[in-house]
């Protein structure tokens, strides 16, 4: 049978005006809000083009997949400054979020038609979170791509050799996704329900065989450089870290929920229904896949030890073909009444998908205040050749700069992270991020770093995570001139 493609193509592009939409305006790209985790990847992936690897030389809390995927676009800074390669590869982005809204719509319309594909790829074109991660070197922009592709790959219909290699693609797909974050394991774990309750346990074992030969691929070769620095952002870490961001429970359930897209959640959670109805249908793997991936999301997300915002546009993929598959159900028994009645339902369902467009479009209108200013500043003040340590990557950035460039400088690509895990040495634990950074064990590894500056930016991040005794020592060495500290003489 014939799918469109056109309807989808359709809702891709406006995916994608409305991410670039943020981009048209005085300052361009880098005028729209920078992310501090966007500063970090960046400079991750353009730092390897240096020859700076994470790990190595410098704390890393995640796996090498971002730097390594983002790494071909980042080597822009080979060639211009770091702000220009910044403001250039923003603009690719927005092009992976199209991309998941078109797949979104395909997998729904592939098993549930063209109505519910439509609505998954409203739903996704409009999601705020992932509209706003979009714009920017997030990790779900890739992860989100990766994780969709893979369940396409997974879900086409095959037989012999064909479901050989396909499951191999999706092991491949399957391992690159965790690579980029390990929440993707619940993916995994998704996998392995979908088939395996549907009896199809020699397919899950070739999915799960193939990812983690490509895992050993993508982690190997770091494992081999610096096995224990790995480890220690990898799990350490990620287990062990102190509390941050929102930490009430029924806040972040809100938040994933509810606010800014209640009617995509509402045609997500009756798309839940109906797949947790479907079960135990041997045929019901898509259905499976999605909610299992959905509820695992959920879990993972409130039981994390932080929570923001911005995570939710890791929950989009499988929250919008639950909606294509509720919406699905929700128009086919409305056409057992009348036309009118019909025609009601399907105007609710489109009002519904397209309810958090307006939160998406302010999204849109946002704009950086005072990072290009921060960035002129380190440019008027601080030499190309002389290190610099910016408690911001991103006011490196903006200043034509990279954390750690000259080669030899000191590398701090990501100051929260690295002070985080020093306070993990002690028997002691803390029960937020901003307790951590009064005690001095934080301190322990940037102050010497901090030493080897000719200059630092401080602003309210840096001044947050020194402590008072830090600070005492940084007016004793440094002198303020506007946003930067000088070296005294």
């Amino acid at each position: 049978m014939h799918l469109p493609w056109a309807p989808l193509l359709l809702v891709g592009g406006g995916a994608w005006l409305l991410r670039v939409a943020g981009f048209f305006h005085r300052g361009g790209a880098l005028g729209y809000p920078v992310d501090y985790d966007e500063g970090v990847y960046f400079s991750a992936a353009a730092l390897l083009s240096h020859g700076v690897l994470p790990y190595r030389d410098y704390f890393f809390v995640h796996p090498p997949g971002v730097a390594l995927l983002w790494a071909p676009v980042a080597a822009l800074t080979r060639v211009v400054d770091a702000a220009t390669a910044f403001s250039v590869a923003r603009w690719f982005v927005p092009v992976l979020g199209a991309l998941s809204a078109v797949l979104c719509g395909r997998i729904a319309q592939s098993h549930w038609g063209t109505r519910a594909g439509i609505v998954a790829a409203l739903v996704y074109a409009v999601h705020p979170e992932a509209a706003a991660t979009e714009r920017g070197f997030f990790l779900e922009p890739l992860l989100n791509l990766t994780c969709l592709g893979m369940a396409w790959v997974l879900l086409l219909p095959a037989t012999g050799r064909r479901s050989w290699r396909q499951d191999a693609g999706a092991g491949v797909l399957l391992a690159t996704a965790c690579a980029i974050k390990l929440t993707a394991g619940v993916w995994v774990l998704a996998v392995v329900w979908a088939l395996c309750l549907g009896g199809e346990g020699r397919r899950a074992v070739r999915v799960i065989g193939t990812a983690a030969l490509t895992g050993l691929i993508w982690l190997g070769p770091f494992l081999v450089l610096a096995a224990e620095p790995m480890l220690e952002g990898l799990l350490r870490f990620q287990v062990m870290r102190p509390p941050d961001g929102e930490l009430s429970t029924a806040r972040r359930l809100l938040t994933m929920l509810g606010e800014s897209h209640w009617g995509g959640a509402l045609l997500s959670l009756l798309g839940l229904a109906v797949a947790l109805g479907r079960l135990r249908r041997r045929d019901a793997v898509a259905e499976r896949l999605f909610s299992a991936a959905w509820l695992l999301t959920v879990a993972a997300f409130l039981s994390a030890k932080s929570y923001w915002g911005q995570y939710n546009a890791g929950l989009a993929p499988a929250a919008a073909l639950l909606s294509g598959l509720g919406a699905s159900q929700l128009l086919l028994r409305a056409e057992r009444h009348s036309r009118r009645f019909a025609a009601a339902v399907t105007l609710a369902v489109g009002l519904a998908a397209l309810s958090a467009l307006p939160v998406a479009l302010r999204s849109a209108n946002q704009r950086e205040r005072g990072l290009l200013a921060i960035g002129g500043s380190i440019r008027a003040a601080v030499p190309p050749d002389a290190p610099l340590c910016a408690f911001e990557p991103a006011w490196a950035i903006a200043a034509g700069r990279l954390p750690g460039l000259p080669v030899g400088s000191p590398a701090l690509v990501d100051p929260y992270g690295l002070m985080l895990n020093d306070a993990l040495d002690g028997p002691s634990r803390f029960a937020s991020a901003a307790a951590a950074f009064a005690d001095d064990r934080t301190q322990r590894t940037v102050l010497p770093m901090l030493a080897r500056c000719d200059a630092l930016v401080l602003l309210g991040r840096g001044e947050w995570q020194l402590s008072a005794a830090s600070e005492r020592w940084v007016d004793e060495h440094f002198t303020r001139d506007g946003d930067v500290w000088k070296r005294k003489p």
